[in-house]
């Protein structure tokens, strides 16, 4: 009797630790790309500013622009940040950008051995591969 309430104590706690652990596991999510319409992309000063920024955003990794697209790519981590937040801090910058959805962040977006990859010169250094 001793033995099966020791083995079923074990169970419990084994189920217990499954219920902490498989939640915290599903919140580490693949980074994604939030793409915006952002008009005005070829001034230096509209792209720094945006930059600028988003380097303010917590789980911002990438923040570049595709001027010859109209669209402003930037990729996060959905653990820490969400488009609703990204959308807050470009349009405080460019009142008229609009947001058009978010992607699978490319292996490139992430990469950050290119320059201006990155959304600060002060973070790019920490988080180089």
């Amino acid at each position: 009797m001793r033995n099966r309430m020791h083995t079923l104590t074990l169970a419990l706690a084994a189920l217990l630790a499954l219920a902490v652990v498989l939640p915290a596991l599903a919140e580490d999510k693949a980074p994604e790309t939030a793409v915006f319409a952002v008009p005005n992309l070829k001034d230096e000063a509209v792209v720094k500013d945006l930059a600028k920024a988003l380097a303010k955003v917590k789980g911002v990794t990438a923040a570049k622009p595709d001027a010859e697209a109209g669209k402003f790519l930037v990729t996060f981590d959905p653990g820490k940040t969400d488009p609703d937040k990204l959308a807050a801090a470009v349009t405080k910058v460019s009142p008229e950008a609009k947001f058009e959805g978010v992607q699978a962040a490319d292996g490139k977006a992430a990469d950050h051995s290119a320059c201006g990859a990155c959304p600060s010169k002060a973070t790019c250094g920490k988080t180089k591969k």
